[in-house]
């Protein structure tokens, strides 16, 4: 019965990230929905995927526990550490987020300043309890962080969970798992009062497997069950045109942008980078890579723009794969009409 309890905290997790959706949605501008099309300011861009991260199954996940930061990190790839130095008072509250990672608190959080001046983040115990919970990044298998108070409980999405006690002679606990890793709960609910939990150098990547290099993860809208890709410049969803005049090249073709997460994509990766398509009967295409670089402001996404050929035009769904060195992702469903 433990995987039917793992069930019910990815789906409670999931619906605390939909409900975020939904506080946001200010932010983001929908056209009517029977056009299913969507413009939004690319800033917010990590709002889209609350609507990722809602998998069920009843698999036990094999995770690796580690009180050490280096060996955490020698267990690892693509880390990505927040260290709070650039997060104020006020936009924690505002915003809960800090660089495209939400922080939920039951009583309310905070930023604390270190003994070298640095900032921390704290999950204020309301007395009875402590629980502060952060949602990870798609596609997240290593999450590591120090945490400066003890006792507490930490613990993952995974069911896998670590007592930190004053004597044991280290603030860093880290998980790397065979199963990707939606939260990380901080918590205690005795003694009591119990204390405020403070947080520091939270680390998050993927799992290092021998000498695999990481494998690309498009990102999937487990509401339509399909691929998160944009219109490069109305920043609109799909259905994509061939050709439209809303562009800025002369060949006037579209270009779409796909996000990943898995690897982290620069200017320089372009040429390592290959996209293709493939419709109802099989029929391949190739969708030239034009462009690889970061998300603006989530440091952990990359995004992949391609220019759409002519021989898409009117056929519809395709499943879109990247394959970056050599490793191939996911498929995503994307429409061309």
């Amino acid at each position: 019965m433990l995987w039917l309890a793992d069930a019910c905290r990815r789906v409670t997790n999931s619906l605390y990230r939909l409900n975020q959706w939904v506080l946001y949605k200010p932010q983001l501008e929908f056209a009517p929905v029977n056009s299913m099309r969507r413009t939004l300011n690319p800033s917010y861009l990590i709002v889209l995927l609350t609507l990722f991260w809602c998998g069920v199954w009843p698999a036990e996940a094999q995770t690796t526990i580690f009180r050490d930061r280096a060996a955490f990190n020698a267990a690892s790839q693509n880390l990505h550490t927040v260290d709070f130095d650039s997060v104020t008072p006020l936009s924690l509250e505002l915003n809960r987020e800090v660089d495209g990672v939400f922080f939920e608190s039951i009583g309310g959080m905070g930023i604390s300043n270190g003994a070298n001046g640095n900032h921390m983040l704290m999950g204020f115990t309301v007395g009875e309890i402590t629980r502060l919970t952060i949602y990870l990044p798609p596609g997240t298998t290593a999450v590591g962080c120090d945490q400066f108070v003890a006792p507490m409980i930490v613990s993952t999405s995974t069911g896998v969970s670590v007592t930190m006690n004053q004597s044991d002679g280290s603030t860093f606990v880290g998980f790397v798992s065979d199963e990707p890793i939606a939260t990380l709960i901080i918590s205690l609910d005795f003694p009591e009062p119990t204390p405020t939990a403070i947080v520091d150098n939270l680390s998050f990547g993927q799992r290092r497997a021998g000498n695999e290099p990481p494998a690309p993860q498009l990102l999937v809208s487990t509401v339509t069950g399909r691929s998160v890709a944009l219109d490069s410049v109305t920043k609109e969803g799909e259905p994509f045109h061939v050709t439209s005049s809303h562009n800025l090249s002369t060949d006037n073709h579209t270009r779409v942008t796909l996000f990943v997460v898995g690897v982290l994509l620069t200017a320089a990766d372009k040429p390592f980078v290959t996209v293709k398509a493939e419709d109802a009967q099989q029929h391949v295409f190739d969708l030239p890579c034009e462009a690889t670089e970061r998300v603006q402001n989530v440091g952990w996404m990359s995004q992949v723009t391609v220019r759409l050929p002519d021989a898409l035009i009117g056929v519809g769904d395709v499943n879109v794969s990247v394959t970056v060195r050599g490793v191939t992702s996911n498929k995503a469903s994307l429409r061309v009409e």
